[in-house]
């Protein structure tokens, strides 16, 4: 067989792409080089080929890719930045903009090309990332047992548990992680089930001594929408209301039994009731977040229709700042459909909620409950932070959702795939 072989060629490609999966997994958690080269990778993948200059199967597969709703429910939270072009001032920002989203853009383009992953290997894939998860965080919480004190009262001051990085981002990647686990336990890689229900549970728990309330808040939703769909799925509902009786009494239990979650639920208590709104200053404080959403309304209610531009956002939430809270460091609005309707208007508002309308309605006529779990996840992410605006959040919410969903037709992969 040649050297340069279509199944060889093919097979380099699943070897290639599982490798820059790990990439991004592990650029998320620890560095962004990692995460870069992963997406690159990713792109030329399913981009070019060795033999044809372009990939085959992608040329096959554009045009039912230009005409999929997944497809542009992506791209049109691309098009919400393109649009703002002719308003920008700011056009540092504005073109830093246009760099960090392009994935929204180039991976849903490009994933056709990428092999056809079996169900195999797609449940290694999400047990993959569970295990190596599931890892990081008995590392977290080993580091938290060793240091409890002193943790509880930087957490009592306002400060997050210590973790890899960013402590928004690993929260969030720890819920899309016990949200795998069920994919995994589904498909029952490496021929076991009882391993992914244990580490699910372990990092759902965990996720509560972390005390991050994006995160918790993404893993109940996302559990809850789990319970129900995977109950439409079967035709059998009550063991969805036990376990969505189980999500609203589980509150109050962790509450009661984990220190660090009731010392942060009990600090954002005083945040919200007793700290004096004008003492905000450069840090996240609930106070300082409360504020740029104030402040993001008030843009966009001086701009109503197309907003004040995307590319301009930035400056215009300085001055604004400047103005309300002097010296205070300007933040965006901690919504990104706030800074959607800020920066775009009414219209840039309307196409970002139409865009995550479209992409549920792609999981709910292929029932994809995992898959609907994790667009929950990112929509009530998008509630609580700018999570489209930083290259890690779109990086997450492309390829996680990519993932999740599963094809719309049953995956005939080539024997030379299949054996693997």
């Amino acid at each position: 067989m040649p050297l340069f072989s279509r199944d060889h060629t093919e097979l380099a490609r699943l070897y290639l792409s599982l490798l820059m999966l790990a990439g991004v997994a592990f650029g998320l958690v620890f560095s962004p080089p990692f995460l870069s080269v992963g997406l690159i990778g990713l792109v030329v993948l399913g981009l070019l080929d060795p033999l044809a200059g372009l990939n085959p199967q992608w040329r096959k597969r554009l045009p039912a890719t230009l005409r999929s709703p997944f497809f542009w429910g992506m791209s049109l939270l691309y098009l919400v930045l393109l649009l703002g072009f002719w308003q920008t001032e700011d056009w540092p920002y504005y073109t830093e903009r246009l760099r960090i989203k392009i994935p929204l853009l180039a991976l849903p383009l490009v994933w056709p090309g990428l092999p056809d992953f079996t169900a195999q290997q797609r449940g290694w894939i999400f047990g993959g990332f569970v295990l190596f998860l599931a890892a990081v965080l008995a590392a977290v919480l080993i580091n938290y047992a060793l240091h409890f004190d002193e943790i509880n009262g930087m957490i009592e001051r306002g400060q997050a548990m210590p973790v890899p990085r960013n402590h928004v981002r690993f929260s969030l990647l720890v819920a899309l992680a016990t949200l795998f686990s069920v994919a995994a336990y589904r498909l029952r890689a490496g021929g076991s089930r009882w391993l992914w229900l244990g580490l699910g549970l372990f990092l759902f728990a965990g996720q509560h001594f972390l005390a991050v309330r994006s995160g918790l808040a993404g893993a109940y939703g996302g559990l809850a929408v789990l319970a129900m769909a995977l109950a439409w799925e079967r035709g059998t509902w009550w063991p969805a209301l036990a376990a969505l009786l189980g999500l609203l009494l589980l509150p109050a239990l962790a509450y009661l039994t984990i220190p660090s979650l009731r010392t942060k639920l009990n600090y954002a208590r005083y945040e919200l009731l007793h700290r004096d709104p004008t003492a905000d200053t450069g840090a996240y404080s609930d106070q300082g977040r409360l504020t740029s959403l104030r402040l993001g309304l008030q843009v966009w209610q001086d701009h109503p229709w197309l907003g004040v531009g995307p590319g301009n956002l930035r400056q215009e939430m300085d001055r604004r700042y400047a103005s309300a809270l002097p010296g205070a460091e300007a933040k965006r609005p901690h919504n990104q459909f706030i800074s959607a309707l800020a920066g775009s208007g009414l219209l840039g508002g309307l196409l970002t909620l139409g865009s995550f309308l479209l992409l549920a309605a792609v999981g709910i006529r292929r029932k994809a409950p995992v898959f609907l779990a994790v667009w929950t996840l990112f929509f009530l992410s998008c509630q609580v932070e700018n999570t489209l605006e930083t290259s890690a959040g779109v990086s997450m919410f492309c390829v996680f959702l990519l993932l999740a969903l599963p094809a719309a037709h049953p995956v005939v992969a080539p024997k030379v795939l299949s054996r693997l």
